[in-house]
Formats: C-alpha cells, structure tokens, sequence
C-alpha cells in the first residue's frame, strides 16, 4: 500500500507544481507592480493564517489577523519610502530571535499562554518583512531579475541539499528539529548555490566576487527558516503547515526558506 500512496503524492506535486510555477513566474514578469503586490500579500495571509492557526489559535482570530496584517502590509508597501532606510535592523529582529529559538529549541514545547504570543507574534513579524521584502525587491529598476535571482536560487539551495543529504549525509544538522537535514546537506546547497551565482555572473556580466558570497550568504541563512517552520510545526505536533497546495502541504511548507532569506537578500544587494 506504500507504493501507490507515494506515486499518488509524487502525480500530485507534479501537477501542482505544473500549474502554479508557471503562474508565479509569469506574474514576477509580467504582473507589473500591483500584480505582483497582490501575489505577495496573498501568500503572506495564508502564511499568516497557517502560522496562527498551527499555533493553536481560534480560528476566528486567525481569521481576522491574517486579514487585519495583510492589509496593514498593503498600505506600508504603497506609503513606505523605497528603499526603506535602517532595513537591516527590522531584519536583526528576526534572525536574532530565531538564532536564539534554534539554540534553546526546548523552549515553547510546553504551549503556554505567553510562549503562544511571542510565537505567533514572532511569525507574524516574519512574514510581515518577507511580504515588504519581496515588493522592494520587485519594485527595483532590475525587480524582475532580483526576485527571480531570488526564487531559483532557493530552488538551486534545496535541490543542492537533497542531492548531497541523500548520497552523502551521515552528520545530522538540527537532529532534535528536522532529523532528515545533515551538514553534508548543507555544504552540498552552498557548492550548488556557488556555481548557479556564478553562472548567473557570466551571463548577466555581474560582479562574482560580489555576487557569490550574497548568494551563498542568503542560502545559508535560508536554513535559518526552514528549521524555524521545522520546530514550529513539530511543537505544535503537526507535520505540514496545511494542506492547500496537494502534494507540497502548506504555503509556509513552501515558501519558509524564503520568508528568512529575502530581507538579507534586499539588504546584501542594496547594500553591495
């Protein structure tokens, strides 16, 4: 019976991915900026609701605070100056707390009253940049090459750890958070990274030795999300995040790498 459940899981990722990548990118490409805009808040409430929602809300707040901080996100990005000044320090708090969660992973297990709102605070919070993130980075005269750059170079970091965790992983990263991850994974996602930056730098005439280090930069903290969401969801005793996208589970399944990664992504880029 295992088989034909994994064939049936593998047909359905398939035909997902067939159906919404192509969407995605056209919209990166040709969506112009309210197009865009409106895709990135619509991923960011149902982030938003997924992440409230694994973390044991009513679903009738989690309702109305998905709809309630997507809105809000819409008016920032329409009156926030571009680009917006002191961004990496927004973006410290939110690597710093979840550097520090990671560290004391033990932490939020017990599901308290105050431990829930920092949380989904927390999240909150998380997504609210990435949303803001993604619209300045889109917003820019090379927007569509950036969130592109961006989106590939994710893909690039996961099928690099795949690659590598599979033939080569024996050194468990985060054991406690996510068991399947390993170091060999990791080192496996930064070669891959490595080359992909490299052959973007050649066709695109850029700077590698600026442009490899952002990129092996940002995928290594793209970890960074994965093993926040991996923690979050294995507190909160769930294995995916929802299961609105067939075969992938949830937004946050999908998209938690990113959510940590495009704040650094704008900042190393605008910055260098």
């Amino acid at each position: 019976m295992a088989k034909p459940a994994i064939n049936s899981m593998l047909k359905q990722r398939i035909i997902t991915a067939l159906i919404l990548a192509p969407l995605f990118l056209l919209i990166v490409i040709y969506g112009q900026n309210i197009g865009f805009a409106a895709m990135v808040l619509l991923i960011g409430a149902v982030a938003i609701f997924e992440w409230l929602k694994i973390n044991q809300l009513p679903i009738a707040i989690v309702a109305l605070n998905a709809v309630s901080i997507t809105l809000l996100c819409g008016y920032l990005m329409r009156w926030l100056p571009q680009p917006l000044e002191y961004y990496w320090l927004l973006s410290a708090l939110i690597w710093l707390p979840a550097l520090l969660w990671l560290k004391n992973h033990q932490w939020g297990y017990q599901q308290k009253g105050l431990q829930i709102m920092i949380k989904t605070l927390y999240g909150v919070l998380a997504i609210m940049l990435f949303m803001l993130s993604m619209q300045q980075l889109h917003d820019h005269e090379m927007g569509v090459f950036r969130v592109l750059s961006l989106v590939f170079l994710i893909w690039v970091a996961d099928i690099g750890a795949y690659f590598s965790g599979k033939n080569f992983g024996r050194h468990k990263l985060a054991v406690n958070i996510s068991p399947g991850k390993t170091w060999e994974g990791v080192i496996g996602a930064q070669l891959f990274v490595a080359i992909y930056a490299m052959i973007l730098a050649i066709v695109f005439q850029l700077s590698m030795f600026i442009l490899i280090p952002i990129m092996m930069v940002v995928a290594l903290f793209s970890v960074v999300g994965d093993l926040v969401a991996s923690l979050g969801k294995r507190q909160a005793k769930v294995k995916d995040s929802s299961q609105i996208l067939p075969g992938h589970g949830g937004i946050l399944d999908r998209f938690d790498s990113m959510i940590i990664a495009a704040p650094l992504y704008l900042i190393l880029l605008d910055a260098l």
